[in-house]
């Protein structure tokens, strides 16, 4: 292997494509870098958006919370209660999560936050 060889990440297939998730009913998820809103996304509405065979891999999009201008990437777990993985995969995209506040919920609640693997883990009080 030489030093300009790529190496290419491997995500779970049920991470493929928008239509992939909405057809195995994968848990979507924003959160912003700015203001921290963990916010539910609609598989639905992101495909009659982009396609069913667009990906939300280091997608990113304007924060939908009122007076933010952050922006916010994807997050999916596979089902419910299970372990959230952060869809970034570019260096620079995922070198900015250091700095995001931590994420929270409606009502101020604290939310679970990623580990160094990019799979959510529960904080601990």
């Amino acid at each position: 292997m030489t030093d300009t060889a790529r190496i290419i990440a491997l995500w779970p297939r049920w991470t493929s494509s928008v239509g992939a998730m909405q057809r195995l009913q994968i848990q979507v998820r924003t959160q912003c870098r700015r203001c921290g809103a963990l916010m539910r996304a609609d598989l639905d509405e992101l495909v009659a958006r982009y396609g069913g065979n667009a990906s939300l891999i280091d997608r990113q999009e304007r924060c939908r919370m009122v007076a933010c201008d952050g922006a916010t990437f994807y997050l999916a777990a596979r089902r419910y209660g299970g372990p959230w993985r952060v869809l970034l995969d570019d260096a620079a995209l995922r070198e900015g999560l250091t700095i995001c506040p931590p994420a929270h919920l409606a009502l101020g609640r604290a939310a679970p936050s990623a580990d160094i693997a990019g799979v959510l883990v529960p904080q601990r009080r």
